[in-house]
């Protein structure tokens, strides 16, 4: 080959590759954009913010149940029935002369329980002391507000010689389950505006809903405070409010 032939051949294989570098070149450019775009697309994806929304409404108890026990005691067990039977007949005129109907009250069965005598070591003998004889009156009403007052009326009956236990009334509100629906779109809705505030605080845009999970339920006192993360059910006042707790993921963008 001669000079001149080599120095031909030497500039056309430089124009050859002049044309690949700059296409690869353009190609490197290219992917790192696409790259850098998608890294973009996945750190915003994972942008997301959590927050809990809260929703209440007041309540007002619908339903009452109260316990009273009669008791008797004597060493004849007939003598301690016939004295239970008395006490029972004046506890069930106290419920219905305070406008407490027949059909609210359910009497249980009677339990009888022997006592013995201890022996001077503490042990028990064979020896029967007495039998004390007990009877539950149960009474279910939807006026809460009388049983409340007759469960602290009822312990008159104590000055008659009447022997019975009064428990506290439980109160219920029977209707939750028709509340849920509306407290859930209130706790969302206040979920999403907790979310706006923070967005908007972070300089950011909200961006769409991206799970949504439903928290408890809770029936409380009226008059307790603050959130209540947990599932509860008062059965202690007559005034109560019902709750709902959500946790919602917004996106972000």
């Amino acid at each position: 080959m001669t000079k001149q032939e080599s120095h031909d051949f030497r500039r056309g294989s430089v124009k050859g590759f002049i044309p690949f570098g700059l296409i690869l070149a353009l190609g490197l450019v290219i992917s790192t954009y696409l790259v850098t775009d998608a890294l973009r697309d996945i750190r915003m994806s994972h942008q997301i913010i959590k927050v809990r929304g809260y929703a209440e409404t007041p309540v007002e108890s619908d339903m009452a149940i109260w316990y009273i026990t009669v008791k008797a005691r004597d060493r004849n067990m007939a003598e301690a029935y016939t004295v239970l039977a008395e006490h029972r007949e004046k506890v069930l005129n106290f419920l219905q002369e305070n406008q407490v109907e027949a059909e609210e009250i359910r009497i249980r069965a009677v339990s009888v329980n022997e006592r013995r005598k201890r022996a001077e070591n503490g042990h028990e003998t064979n020896e029967i002391e007495f039998f004390e004889l007990s009877q539950g009156i149960g009474v279910k009403s939807r006026d809460v507000h009388n049983i409340s007052k007759l469960s602290t009326a009822i312990a008159s009956l104590l000055g008659e010689g009447i022997a019975l236990r009064s428990g506290m009334p439980s109160y219920y509100y029977t209707q939750v389950n028709a509340l849920k629906s509306q407290l859930l779109v209130e706790a969302t809705q206040d979920a999403r505006e907790r979310a706006k505030t923070l967005a908007e605080g972070s300089g950011v845009n909200l961006g769409p809903l991206r799970a949504a999970r439903q928290g408890v339920f809770s029936v409380r006192s009226a008059d307790s405070s603050g959130i209540s993360e947990k599932s509860t059910d008062d059965v202690s006042s007559i005034s109560k409010k019902v709750s709902a707790l959500v946790t919602v993921d917004y996106a972000m963008k």
